[in-house]
């Protein structure tokens, strides 16, 4: 009983001794609490969502067709495109984007209808002088969305041709019917010759009809073709269906006494031609731009808060700001006693080693705990970032990610000969960090390969875990915690070992 209370008073004695070495340096203490929070403040204030403006100069023939288009658009291009001017000259536009006087020059094709009607596709040719390859693919993007935008604008103008044809086309279809209905009564008659002679000149109409169906029309068609149930053929292929009946109808024996099954025929393509009329009643009331886009699409989360885009960022900088405090002061602890040469003490005292490093492990378990505890409050009721998941889990993540961090530090504190090696270390760590640990980019964009260094941070599990406690509200996974304390374990126990072996008489 006396050797487990000396075991503890031994402990204590480097708990109270740690602590007291922190408070007595207020301005450490200071920055310690302060430092972090006001990190994720400035960035909090100073982050912009919002895309970049591109101040764009366009090169365009000498066509004044081409022109009033690009000017008649170009109040419509959007925030990410500001537009300056347009010139004829390649050379001096791409001489403004080398002294980056424009950001953007978009080249648009020289004969778009000659490459249309040569089955190819014309190019609009967007230069930039960019070297950031987030900012390129930006460009890119933009430009396929620009060229949306344009394909959108030639489809909409061939549905607004399409609305014009439609108002003619009816009227062609209401005589159309009125001969077929002509010719009905011919077959009612009896006047098989002049019913055959009627169905000849209507399927003959008919056949120009489909022939003359402009592009506006086969555009609805195809639209009316593709979303509608099946049973529905396309303009044109009605038009056909009617030649087809039309054909059999001048085919019939002319010298037979009934004619029902003709007249049938003949009632039925009356029902086709209103059912045809009704469809390009109902194209011309749709709107063309609803008529070339019919779909559209919303992205919504289903998270139970809604998040601000600076939130995805503070759980990893929350990890990597403790990892980095931790690692410095476990990686300073050590190297300075053994500066001062209170390990010499150690070797001279009854203290152990385990005695040593469980001691200063408490003692800067607490004052890490103590900071992480200031931050996640002034993170959650000042800057309003939401903690969605269960209090205990973000604590138990936390407890974890300083573990291993402490161990990681005190290793290097082990390791180091002096001040400066220590803190060369500590840095090197946060720089990988900084790139391996999710921080500044997604794990699966790294090689598979390089994720042995990422899974090897602390501040990798945290970013991953205290995202998803605080963001999505889930609990941590038990893989990862338990990787995590794993992880803390073995560096609790090299540094047991290596503390050892520096105790030990000489």
């Amino acid at each position: 009983m006396r050797n487990l209370a000396r075991f503890f008073i031994r402990v204590f004695a480097f708990v109270g001794k740690e602590i007291a070495t922190i408070l007595r340096q207020p301005r450490l203490v200071f920055t310690l609490i302060l430092g972090p929070f006001f990190i994720l403040l400035i960035f909090g204030i100073g982050y912009r969502n919002t895309a970049r403006t591109l101040k764009t100069v366009f090169v365009v023939p000498e066509q004044e067709t081409t022109r009033a288009l690009i000017n008649q658009y170009a109040d419509n291009l959007g925030q990410p495109i500001e537009f300056v001017g347009i010139t004829a000259d390649e050379a001096e536009a791409t001489a403004k984007l080398r002294s980056q006087e424009v950001d953007l020059v978009v080249v648009t094709p020289v004969d778009p209808l000659g490459n249309l009607r040569d089955n190819k596709q014309s190019t609009f040719h967007l230069y930039h002088y960019e070297i950031d390859p987030f900012e390129e693919t930006y460009i890119r993007l933009l430009g396929r969305e620009y060229t949306n935008v344009v394909n959108e604008e030639v489809l909409i103008a061939m549905a607004d041709q399409g609305k014009v044809e439609a108002e003619s086309f009816q009227v062609k279809l209401g005589q159309a019917k009125e001969q077929t209905t002509a010719v009905r009564h011919a077959l009612e008659d009896g006047d098989a010759a002049q019913a055959v002679h009627l169905a000849q000149t209507l399927n003959d109409d008919i056949g120009l009809l489909a022939l003359g169906v402009g592009s506006g029309l086969a555009l609805f068609s195809s639209v009316d073709k593709t979303m509608g149930t099946g049973a529905e053929a396309g303009l044109i292929e009605d038009l056909e269906n009617l030649q087809v009946k039309l054909l059999e109808m001048q085919q019939m024996d002319t010298g037979k006494e009934s004619f029902d099954v003709e007249i049938e025929t003949a009632v039925s393509i009356e029902q086709d031609l209103d059912h045809i009329n009704t469809i390009l009643n109902d194209y011309r009331t749709i709107d063309s731009r609803v008529l070339v886009s019919p779909f559209r699409s919303e992205a919504d989360s289903i998270t139970s808060a809604a998040l601000q885009p600076t939130h995805f960022f503070v759980p990893a900088v929350i990890a990597l700001l403790l990892q980095h405090i931790a690692i410095t002061l476990g990686g300073l602890s050590i190297v300075r006693e053994r500066r001062d040469g209170a390990l010499e003490l150690f070797r001279a005292s009854p203290v152990s080693a385990f005695e040593t490093l469980l001691g200063k492990y408490i003692s800067y378990l607490l004052l890490t705990s103590v900071l992480a505890t200031i931050l996640t409050l002034l993170v959650v009721f000042i800057l309003r970032v939401p903690i969605l998941g269960h209090i205990g889990n973000y604590a138990v993540v936390v407890l974890g990610l300083l573990l291993a961090s402490l161990g990681l530090g005190f290793l290097i504190s082990l390791l180091a000969q002096t001040d400066s090696q220590a803190i060369q270390y500590a840095m090197i760590v946060l720089l990988a960090s900084i790139f391996f640990s999710g921080f500044l980019l997604a794990l699966y964009r790294l090689w598979t390969p390089v994720h042995i260094i990422s899974w090897s941070l602390p501040a990798t599990y945290g970013t991953s875990m205290l995202q998803s406690v605080m963001l999505r509200g889930r609990i941590p996974s038990l893989l990862q915690l338990g990787a995590l304390f794993t992880i803390s374990i073995l560096l609790f126990l090299l540094s047991w070992w290596r503390l050892g072996r520096l105790m030990a008489p000489e």
